[in-house]
């Protein structure tokens, strides 16, 4: 973008259109220099994901189609809004057209449109055609002849039967397993509302500890119910993403000793829950650190120990993982799960890995579950380059079990491997990820409670904060400073992130920046990156994401013992309101009046703000500074400046909600 260019001129209709990517056979492929693209011969899957950036408020209908093509394109909503799809496109010349609709007169308010090539197959060049004709009309005289002198309409009707029959039972496990859904969806529901049920009918008027006591039991309650419904919830997804051909690996580096750490803690409360002996049989030879899908591994692991958990009900359960084979860096690794449990009847062993079925579904009906699991897990294992396989005694018990190969990125031995989770001495306090005194960021925002809100969730961390109000000041404090990160605000007036981030490219290609938006945007994550971006955090922030994104950027010699340069902070007193506690009477007015209005949950802004000292401070200035963000928001109206004025109630949106105001 040029130095100057008013976003709403380059924006128009406060729409940034583009294509986002084009993927032929999985694999993306570059823009030529007129902004079209050239797809390559054959018959192959060929995915356009559009890129719009939404600057307004609103969720418009988006129109995508491919002038040549034989369908009409795909109509949705922005945050519905998925890929256009074609597979054995005929070759030539095509048009992709992106159209901005009115959502109730579907009248094109904006339409942009990209030039795609098809190449031609080999199978469409004319001579072959003439040929592969000439061919086919001697194979269908040759078939002609073979199916006058064959009993082909036997064969026919058998093979009609077994499809029936086979469709029938595809259609029997579905029905058992939508019936079965309904009473998984039920249970965790229900559970939901009669916990909360209960915190609304708890006594307010007990002692604070007993009253505290008994409303964290009920919140327990309802965690670990959210959870059996967002992984069943998950389940579901991850077998749509499969079916649909959307299933990736997302690999990364990991600790191996945090991943297996990891596993053996959720599942040991479960084991203990129900008395079984979970053991370990770790091989001390693993690598410390590896490069993989470290999120699949977990998954099909967790899945396959739930499942002991679930079907043994007497006896112990064994994790299992060695290196059997290491060539040059890569290594295999072998995992296995070994239980006492009913095993299962040879019969059987080849529905085990199918969607949508339940084995001995009488005898195993008190026990929760999709019947999805193992088929996913199957399905990720192959993602990996192995299948998951099983051995089982009826009667006695079964072993899963898949070996995966694996980068080496640490080769040091693991050593000995506990799987007992080391104690926190601070219980459920907050405690920061990690402390870097030495290290440099810079945020940048125009508003001045979104520098504060963000400076006060990191001060745990005790990093060296600098702040920004423009994207001018920015880059001056940049050059002439050494930072480790940049937060970088996207909407703000005269130079917005966009612009900001290209020009600190030009002097900084490797300083790790983050984008802060409040905006809702289809592929937000690659649109960012595609702009010069290391990532996105959403407003509010997320004190953990927040966290997250600045550690993994930072060099690991900045990076000190959190414990050791934190003291624990300071809280109100335990007793007394919120507003009594305050530290003058102004501050007491100001939080008063704050939790009487309704709309307004002072507990999200602690959330949001991170410790209650920081949401007072927030609030105080919010409540300081609304007059005179109020009169510049209504004389920009006035006067008739739609950006400036966008871009200030933009941020008011943004540190109301800070402040947990919703309305």
């Amino acid at each position: 973008m040029a130095s100057g260019t008013s976003d709403y001129e380059r924006f128009g209709n406060e729409f940034y259109i583009a294509i986002n990517s084009v993927n032929y056979e999985e694999k993306l492929l570059p823009a030529n220099e007129s902004g079209g693209y050239t797809i390559p011969k054959g018959e192959g899957r060929i995915s356009i994901q559009p890129a719009i950036l939404n600057y307004s408020l609103s969720n418009p209908l988006i129109h995508v189609y491919l002038k040549g093509a034989k369908d009409e394109g795909l109509t949705a909503y922005q945050v519905n809004l998925t890929p256009l799809s074609y597979t054995n496109l005929p070759y030539g010349d095509y048009e992709l057209h992106i159209q901005v609709l009115d959502s109730i007169t579907e009248e094109v308010i904006r339409d942009e449109a990209f030039p795609i090539y098809k190449q031609p197959r080999f199978s469409e060049l004319k001579a072959v055609r003439f040929a592969a004709f000439v061919f086919m009309m001697a194979a269908v005289a040759f078939i002609v002849w073979r199916i006058i002198r064959s009993t082909i309409i036997a064969r026919q009707y058998e093979q009609i039967r077994e499809a029936k029959e086979e469709a029938e039972r595809a259609n029997s496990a579905k029905s058992r397993f939508l019936a079965n859904m309904s009473h998984e969806i039920r249970t965790p529901i229900n559970t939901i509302m009669g916990m909360d049920e209960m915190i609304l009918r708890e006594n307010r008027n007990t002692a604070a500890s007993l009253y505290a006591k008994a409303v964290t039991g009920y919140a327990l309650t309802i965690r670990r119910a959210s959870e059996s419904l967002l992984s069943l919830v998950n389940d579901i997804l991850d077998l749509s993403k499969i079916e649909s051909g959307k299933m990736n690996l997302v690999e990364q580096e990991y600790a191996t000793e945090d991943l297996l750490r990891s596993i053996a803690v959720m599942i040991r409360v479960r084991a203990d829950e129900k008395g079984l002996d979970f053991e370990t049989d770790i091989d001390p030879n693993l690598p410390k650190a590896m490069y993989g899908d470290e999120g699949k591994i977990k998954q099909v692991v967790l899945n396959l120990l739930t499942n002991a958990v679930k079907y043994t009900e007497r006896g112990s359960f064994l994790l299992t993982v060695k290196e059997t084979e290491r060539k040059d860096d890569i290594c295999k690794i072998h995992f296995a799960v070994k239980d006492t449990g009913i095993g299962i009847r040879p019969e059987d062993m080849d529905k085990l890995f199918s969607a949508f079925e339940r084995l001995e579904e009488k005898r195993n009906s008190g026990i929760q579950g999709t019947g999805l699991g193992l088929d996913i897990s199957r399905q990720f294992v192959a993602l990996m380059g192995d299948e998951l396989r099983c051995d089982s005694v009826y009667g006695e018990g079964s072993v899963f079990y898949f070996t995966i190969a694996q980068k080496i990125v640490d080769a040091a031995p693991l050593g000995e491997f506990s799987a007992k989770e080391e104690p926190d001495a601070r219980g459920d306090d907050y405690f920061p990820l990690f402390a870097a005194p030495e290290a440099r960021l810079l945020i940048v925002d125009d508003n001045d409670m979104n520098l504060m809100v963000i400076s006060g969730l990191l001060a745990g961390t005790r990093v060296q904060i600098d702040t920004a109000a423009s994207g001018q000041q920015c880059l001056d404090l940049i050059a002439q400073n050494d930072y480790h990160i940049v937060l970088l605000d996207h909407m703000m007036p005269e130079m917005d992130g966009i612009e900001t981030v290209h020009r600190i490219r030009k002097t900084h290609p490797k300083l790790p920046v983050f984008a802060l938006t409040a905006n809702a945007a289809t592929n937000g994550e690659a649109f960012y990156i595609g702009e010069g971006f290391n990532g996105y955090l959403s407003k509010p922030i997320e004190s953990k994401k927040l966290e997250m994104a600045i550690f993994s950027c930072l060099p690991k010699e900045l990076l000190a013992d959190p414990q050791a340069v934190n003291d624990p902070q300071a809280d109100f007193e335990a007793n007394g309101s919120f507003a009594e506690n305050a530290a003058d009477s102004k501050t007491r007015h100001i939080l008063e009046c704050t939790a009487a209005i309704d709309g307004v949950n002072i507990a999200d802004g602690i959330a949001y703000c991170g410790t209650k000292e920081a949401y007072v401070k927030a609030l105080r200035t919010f409540y300081e500074t609304l007059s005179d963000k109020s009169g510049e928001i209504e004389d920009a109206f006035w006067r008739g400046d739609i950006e400036f004025y966008t871009i200030k109630v933009h941020a008011l949106k943004s540190s109301a909600r800070i402040l947990g105001i919703g309305e």
